[in-house]
């Protein structure tokens, strides 16, 4: 009636879809069991501490399902695996890392984990954060079939409700400007993960809302990202 023309998936469509669905199983266990090492073990003692100490309540630690990745080599690895996660999977999601001998170990360890969602709530990608002052400071999961850090905007899965009752958007740098405010009552926060607004970006925020704040970090790379994004938003 409205000129669309339905056609039944190909095979092609059929496996591309049934390895996204693997994907996000994949992701959902490993958000599971980082989070229940942070809540529930000794192992997350140090990292409860860190995020308490940032004004984190445990609520908003369940909320956003925050994790701690233990610094260990194997552990997500075999969890995973007893939960019928298969290796080849692990891998595509990212959350292992196959080295050039062929060893495989796990990506994130010894960090604070903040699971990655889409505006559905499906969880795409890690960031991690150290406890000290190992670097890289932040590692992120890399790009995957489900996971473009170009394209996505952390929280947006909490707040999309509350961009469209308000109206607006305000958009901040990290992870942590977006949990703390955010238990706080100021709930139509995302973040652009420590780079300058995308297209890709901008796109979504467009179908939700036509107002965006941006309040990212006062120095000379936050004031350039904010330059940059308004530029994009304005095409």
């Amino acid at each position: 009636r409205v000129g669309v023309e339905l056609h039944p998936l190909d095979q092609a469509e059929l496996q591309r879809r049934d390895e996204s669905e693997r994907l996000y199983a994949v992701n959902a266990a490993a958000a599971q069991y980082y989070h229940r090492i942070l809540l529930h073990t000794s192992q997350g003692e140090g990292a409860r501490r860190y995020l308490e100490g940032r004004g984190v309540t445990r609520k908003t630690m369940a909320a956003f399902q925050l994790g701690f990745a233990p610094d260990r080599w194997h552990d997500l690895e075999t969890f995973l695996g007893k939960e019928n996660h298969n290796t080849k999977d692990i891998l595509e999601a990212g959350l292992v890392v196959k080295s050039d001998k062929g060893n495989i170990y796990d990506r994130f360890r010894g960090r604070i984990i903040f699971p990655i969602r889409d505006v559905r709530g499906r969880v795409i990608g890690f960031g991690g954060r150290v406890l000290d002052d190992s670097q890289p400071k932040y590692l992120n999961t890399p790009t995957t079939p489900l996971f473009d850090k170009g394209s996505i905007l952390y929280g947006i899965d909490l707040a999309n409700s509350s961009i469209r009752e308000s109206g607006t958007a305000i958009i901040v740098e990290g992870y942590m400007d977006v949990i703390v405010p955010h238990q706080c009552g100021m709930t139509n926060l995302v973040a652009c993960m420590g780079t300058a607004l995308t297209e890709d970006q901008v796109n979504v925020l467009k179908r939700i809302t036509k107002e965006l704040i941006f309040a990212l970090d006062p120095d000379d790379a936050g004031m350039h990202a904010v330059e940059k994004g308004v530029d994009v938003a304005r095409r």
